[in-house]
């Protein structure tokens, strides 16, 4: 476009260079005209008019000669210009021509693929609906099922919520059933005429070997009783216990004659050493005649030189003489009468005696013929009347191997005060350092 626009511009100017020349040519033969007349009026002043003239005349002609020869060039070159830019036309010409044959081309393969792609969407659409029809169908379906299994889950609760309600019924029932409808009895004097004794909620149970923690819960069972009630009894059952620590015994019989509230011990089974103690010595104490009851003297293990044997034996005498004196004295006999009473009946020194004659030497105060434990108010589970249950109740922190029971250790110059008549209690040292 931009040689088009050039090549119009030159054939505008080659035009108009002759029209101009052409008429100054015309205005300065005018011109000369008109001098010669008046040169020829004027006769003298002609001549010399004449050659300026003639030389206006002559540079006249060689402009229009210059201007003839411009206008050839230009024209040459216009012509130039003229074929370049019909070149150029036809060129352009085949160019669009190109261009509309691509532009065809393109378009009837855009328009075969956009019928594919038609064809394609069609299908597409055609499978999304029958895929929606499916879908719907089992939407419906499944619909069916749920509200079917929903129903079916609503009945399946029902049904466990009725069970639940007869579980519920039932269990309340059965425990129900597994407590007594009758309050515990509390007397002053809890024996009957009939020599059977009546026993409340108020009562401690002791069983195997007494240690300090055992001792512990006994004396705050007994603290705990006094604060709820000073005036009915409190009962220490012994079941069965072959003695154990003698401070932590010492603390018991301590806690017993300090209580407000009268305490009574109850001997089921058997009770030896510090257990025998604890029953001699307590403001009342009650047996069954087949009941075992045995006293003996302190024993212990120790070791050492001379002096510390010695000083070990001061001290065992020591609790002799404050324990064993009691017993001496509530049997009416001096201590020393009660220590060879003790080898007289056994060359150990366990003195041992069925509770109905254990009665006559004062060592239990009363024989009974039954007893009425009124404060057990709920059904007793199999579950706590196992050995294990008994082992970790009654030996807490006693260990055994290959069957020697093995006795926690003492506290500071502590010794164990019990009945040990075949050696199987032993006593835990720690290796040596």
């Amino acid at each position: 476009m931009r040689i088009t626009e050039l090549s119009l511009l030159l054939i505008m100017c080659l035009a108009a260079v002759p029209a101009k020349a052409l008429e100054t040519t015309q205005d300065t033969r005018s011109v000369d005209v008109s001098e010669r007349l008046y040169a020829t009026a004027n006769n003298t002043e002609v001549y010399s008019e004449d050659l300026e003239i003639q030389k206006k005349e002559e540079e006249r002609q060689r402009i229009e000669l210059d201007n003839a020869l411009a206008r050839a060039r230009l024209e040459k070159e216009l012509a130039g210009l003229q074929a370049e830019i019909a070149r150029l036309m036809a060129e352009r010409e085949v160019m669009v021509l190109k261009w509309q044959i691509e532009q065809e081309r393109k378009e009837k393969a855009h328009m075969s693929e956009l019928s594919t792609l038609n064809q394609k969407k069609e299908k597409l659409e055609a499978e999304v609906s029958i895929a929606q029809y499916q879908l719907t169908k089992e939407e419906q379906q499944l619909h069916t099922i749920v509200t079917t299994l929903d129903y079916q889950a609503k009945l399946l609760r029902a049904e466990v919520e009725q069970l639940n309600a007869q579980k519920a019924r039932y269990e309340a029932e059965r425990q129900r059933n597994n407590y007594a409808d009758t309050e515990p009895v509390y007397l002053k004097e809890p024996l009957k005429a009939n020599g059977s004794l009546i026993i409340s909620d108020r009562r401690i149970d002791l069983r195997g070997c007494i240690t300090p923690w055992q001792a512990n819960y006994i004396t705050d069972r007994i603290q705990y009783f006094n604060n709820k009630d000073t005036s009915n009894p409190i009962f220490i059952v012994i079941e069965s216990s072959p003695g154990g620590s003698v401070s932590a015994g010492s603390c018991i019989l301590k806690a017993m004659e300090n209580s407000q509230a009268p305490v009574y011990v109850v001997v089921k089974s058997f009770a030896a050493s510090m257990a025998a103690l604890i029953a001699t010595l307590a403001d009342k104490s009650y047996a069954y005649p087949n009941a075992v009851i045995l006293h003996h003297q302190p024993w212990t293990f120790t070791w050492g030189n001379v002096r510390e044997l010695k000083e070990e034996q001061e001290l065992l005498q020591e609790w002799w003489n404050r324990l064993g004196g009691r017993v001496a004295s509530k049997m009416g006999i001096s201590l020393k009468k009660l220590d060879t009473l003790l080898y007289e009946k056994s060359a150990k020194g366990d003195w041992l005696e069925f509770a109905d004659r254990a009665n006559k030497l004062k060592w239990v105060d009363h024989i009974i013929n039954g007893i009425q434990e009124s404060g057990i108010l709920e059904l007793p589970s199999p579950e706590d009347y196992t050995w294990k249950k008994q082992l970790r109740g009654a030996y807490e922190g006693v260990t055994a191997e290959n069957g020697i029971v093995y006795l926690p250790l003492l506290e500071a110059k502590d010794f164990y005060y019990l009945y040990n008549p075949d050696n199987r209690y032993r006593m835990y040292a720690p290796p040596s350092r």
